[in-house]
């Protein structure tokens, strides 16, 4: 590999949080992959929209690839913010694809390379820069054997590298104590909390893993605005 190849790799890209970039040293590193987790109703989907419209204000195509929402969903509910998230998908500088509904049609369960390789062959089609794919963990529900979803799932990320595109992964938190495949792949991993104190929903975002970048993994509240999530440097308590 050249220095120059080297030295591109800390190059940053904007997440579109406001926030977020100052805690992971200035933004994600493009081409990597990236893990977005968090009970229901933290604001996964708002996450990897926002970053998906933080990159079409850049000329980088975005990708969302959904397992449950339908497009018509997705867009009404993004409507509440100041995206501008109709003229996007009409200019297709955000393109939304509908796996759920291929994978719901076919008659029999994939396998998990099989899977991934329907998701590269759909990314390399669109030349999309940024995807988010909402979401990760109800793959298992599409597989037929959940026990090689390790390997698989390596060389996903490898190929997802090679092609320099800068993935997030959404995915719904479980349990803060058990940590899936896709924890310790990603090469950072982006935690939303929310919780009730005095009666009051308490929102907040933590950087649980962010490889080879310094970060902040206090803590920070985070607040829904009508220009999306914002993440703010103070505790969320």
């Amino acid at each position: 590999m050249y220095v120059g190849e080297l030295l591109k790799g800390l190059d940053r890209i904007p997440t579109g949080i406001p926030g977020l970039d100052g805690m992971v040293g200035g933004g994600f590193l493009p081409g990597r992959v990236y893990l977005v987790t968090g009970p229901p109703g933290s604001g996964k989907t708002t996450f990897g929209i926002q970053f998906l419209v933080e990159g079409a204000k850049n000329d980088e195509k975005g990708l969302f690839i959904s397992l449950f929402e339908p497009q018509e969903v997705i867009i009404q509910d993004m409507l509440r913010y100041n995206f501008g998230i109709l003229d996007h998908f009409q200019s297709k500088r955000i393109v939304f694809y509908d796996l759920g509904e291929i994978l719901l049609s076919a008659n029999r369960e994939l396998t998990w390379e099989e899977l991934f390789k329907l998701l590269i062959e759909i990314i390399k089609r669109e030349k999309a820069k940024r995807v988010v794919i909402d979401s990760f963990s109800l793959f298992e529900s599409f597989v037929s054997d959940p026990a090689g979803k390790k390997k698989a799932l390596g060389r996903f990320v490898r190929l997802l590298r090679s092609l320099e595109v800068t993935t997030i992964l959404l995915s719904e938190m479980l349990s803060s104590e058990k940590y899936t495949d896709e924890y310790y792949l990603a090469d950072g991993v982006i935690v939303l909390h929310h919780f009730m104190r005095n009666y009051q929903m308490i929102r907040a975002l933590q950087v649980l893993k962010m490889r080879g970048v310094p970060h902040d993994s206090n803590l920070k509240r985070l607040r829904f605005t009508t220009d999306g999530i914002r993440v703010y440097q103070e505790a969320p308590l």
